[in-house]
């Protein structure tokens, strides 16, 4: 036990040391979230249920009908996207920001298209870089990564759905700004 409090006490000086050097950063304005929650793409305002992960970097999006198409002398991509409250789909248009390349266990390495897309949640907005995957065989279709939480939210892994979707701000947006099939490129 008298070690146990030496340690605690050296442990605690040592934090304060170093929180006064400036080596930790004081805690930003991040909100907790649970492991699992509730965002909305937008302006389509398509609910979809998001697995916070600590271990990927970049976000993921479940989408169909990935297609590259030139628009203006760049690259840009269309694909299909779904959402779960009403099955409603909608063709989604956006400049292609990058290729990656993904490892996968037990088939090598997969090609994917990134693209940028804002995501609502509690009532605020946040770009984020996706990339766009069938996501049909996992249980989440949207997967929030490092790129998305760093300096936005801290994780609390015994929660889920901290804020309930019924009462974010964000469901009452775009009720009308979602059309199916439409088209939205920015233009």
């Amino acid at each position: 036990m008298k070690y146990q409090c030496m340690v605690i006490a050296l442990m605690g000086g040592l934090v304060g040391a170093a929180s006064q050097a400036g080596e930790i950063a004081p805690p930003k304005d991040k909100v907790v979230m649970g492991w699992l929650e509730s965002v909305f793409i937008q302006p389509w305002n398509i609910r979809l249920t998001a697995k916070l992960d600590t271990g990927a970097k970049t976000s993921s999006l479940h989408s169909n009908n990935v297609q590259r198409f030139n628009r203006d002398g760049r690259e840009w991509v269309r694909f299909s996207l779904e959402g779960e409250d009403d099955e409603k789909i909608v063709t989604v248009e956006r400049p292609l920001e990058r290729t990656v390349y993904i490892k996968e266990r037990h088939k090598g390495a997969s090609k994917r298209e990134v693209v940028t897309l804002t995501v609502c949640k509690n009532g605020r907005d946040y770009q984020t870089e996706f990339t766009l995957e069938d996501r049909s065989n996992f249980n989440y279709p949207l997967l929030l990564g490092r790129s998305f939480l760093s300096g936005t939210a801290v994780v609390d892994a015994g929660e889920t759905f901290v804020f309930k979707a019924d009462g974010d701000p964000c469901s009452k947006r775009g009720k009308t700004a979602a059309t199916p099939t439409a088209g939205m490129d920015g233009h």
